[in-house]
């Protein structure tokens, strides 16, 4: 009864230190790639959401149905802002999301770092 008690613990080691030592090969191979795309549809949801393709396209389009030419001036000038500001609002967006990537790149490196710079300090004592 207690070898098998002994056999599932010693089990469940195994498994955590295979977990241990499969982290960084998943973190800089498979959660790389997933928090890339993850990164990426992100930026392009925001873009898609703020419609800056929509008023690129409609550009020239007159508003609100009038056609005379101050029509067309103030229409043309009023999407060209809308672009302009839309268009620096999905790049703000896209370098926090890209700031946030590289933070997923450095922070294994980094707690280690930390940790040894501690544990060095701890037992220097």
């Amino acid at each position: 009864m207690q070898r098998a008690q002994t056999g599932g613990a010693t089990g469940l080691l195994w498994e955590l230190g295979g977990d241990v030592l499969r982290f960084p090969a998943w973190w800089y191979g498979k959660g790389l790639i997933s928090a890339l795309q993850y990164t990426l549809s992100f930026i392009q949801g925001y873009a898609r959401t703020l419609g800056v393709l929509t008023w690129v396209k409609n550009i020239f389009t007159p508003m609100f149905g009038r056609y005379d030419w101050q029509s067309r001036i103030i229409s043309v000038f009023m999407r060209l802002a809308n672009v302009i500001a839309r268009g620096f609002a999905t790049m703000i967006v896209a370098i926090i999301a890209v700031a946030v990537f590289c933070i997923y790149i450095v922070l294994p490196i980094a707690s280690i770092s930390f940790m040894l710079f501690h544990a060095t300090a701890v037992f220097a004592l």
